[in-house]
């Protein structure tokens, strides 16, 4: 913690965040055109040509993601209490309710803690999209297992594809909304975000809290006074 401010990305996950950013966007690019080729094409062009399209998606794509995973491993490794970013069962039915607040059909909104739960369900759904995405990449690429195996894992390359894409066209519409820029500035500087940005955006997260409740009670701390003081 400095003065007003509190570490809310570690180098570890700025890093992490970095490389996945890097990688990911090169992978969607440069896998658009093959998706649909007619559709697409002023892309492929624009890239430079199918050359260009492959390098970036089997290798600039396959370099940064894979760099990722031992940031990702280590962070996992060394997280816990408020920034552990799998979610439990009682986050899953957090997530629930706050759709459920979306929709209008539940009046009760779950205390935020460092991470949103619906942020951590995405989360949970991204990683498993990018598995399916390398392991059907890497078996296209590497084996030859016929037609329909071909199609099968073409399938499953496709719906790796929605697991990462949806959730985080989602994640990219939230970090440019004003209300995060806090975050989004964050993850791209020193990490740090604003002691009451972070109390008013996620009130159940500890350090944040912690520090509200100790600034609180040096606010309301009676003065000291005197034993002759107190017997007039």
């Amino acid at each position: 913690m400095k003065g007003d401010r509190v570490l809310r990305w570690n180098r570890t996950a700025r890093i992490a965040h970095w490389l996945l950013l890097v990688g990911v966007t090169a992978g969607f690019i440069s896998g658009l055109p093959v998706l649909d080729g007619r559709l697409f094409k002023p892309l492929n062009d624009l890239l430079g040509g199918e050359a260009v399209r492959e390098f970036l998606h089997y290798y600039v794509t396959t370099v940064f993601l894979g760099a990722a995973i031992p940031f990702i491993a280590i962070r996992a490794a060394t997280t816990r209490g408020d920034e552990w970013w799998w979610p439990s069962w009682d986050e899953i039915k957090q997530a629930i309710r706050v759709v459920l607040h979306w929709f209008g059909l539940r009046r009760e909104y779950p205390t935020i803690g460092f991470h949103h739960p619906m942020e951590k369900v995405f989360l949970m759904i991204v990683h498993f999209g990018l598995f399916l995405l390398g392991a059907s990449g890497i078996l296209m690429i590497f084996t030859d297992l016929g037609p329909t195996y071909k199609f099968v894992l073409l399938l499953v390359h496709d719906f790796g594809f929605l697991m990462v894409g949806v959730p985080l066209a989602g994640h990219f519409l939230l970090a440019v909304n004003p209300v995060n820029w806090q975050a989004l500035r964050a993850i791209f500087t020193d990490g740090m975000v604003n002691r009451s940005w972070a109390s008013r955006h996620h009130p159940g997260w500890r350090m944040a809290s912690a520090a509200d409740q100790k600034e609180g009670s040096e606010q309301v701390r009676e003065p000291e006074v005197s034993i002759e003081e107190k017997q007039v």
